[in-house]
């Protein structure tokens, strides 16, 4: 019974170890030598990165009009957000464009690494605002 107890114990408080999510060119991988089809799949992944990404910009902004609201606005949270997440749309299309700017390669592999990143940096603002 003890030796149940304890192995119940171990397994439970194992930690499950954290994989990285495959990155979006690999997750349309299945059109490969299909680019029309690795285009819709890698702008469809990019639709679902964005959608994901207002709905926890909204959350994140109603949390600072309710900040704003306990503290009479003296903190200024909804305009801060909204600032920020501006200049974050701004620095996500920059720094995909800089990335790709550096390849050397044909136009489709040049659009396929930007939406590459732009999917890449909007899911982590969407786990960034969700986890605040």
């Amino acid at each position: 019974m003890i030796t149940v107890v304890a192995l119940s114990w171990a397994v439970a408080t194992v930690q499950m170890p954290e994989f990285t999510p495959p990155r979006p060119a690999v997750e349309c991988a299945e059109h490969l030598t299909d680019w029309p089809a690795r285009r819709r799949c890698l702008r469809g992944l990019l639709d679902d990165a964005e959608a994901a990404l207002a709905r926890a910009a909204d959350a994140a902004l109603e949390e600072a009009r309710e900040s704003d609201f306990d503290s009479g606005g003296h903190f200024g949270a909804e305009a801060h957000f909204e600032t920020a997440q501006t200049a974050w749309h701004a620095y996500r299309d920059a720094e995909c464009d800089r990335r790709t700017a550096l390849m050397f390669i044909g136009e489709d592999s040049r659009e396929e690494i930007g939406l590459d990143c732009r999917i890449t940096l909007t899911r982590a603002r969407t786990q960034e605002l969700e986890t605040m």
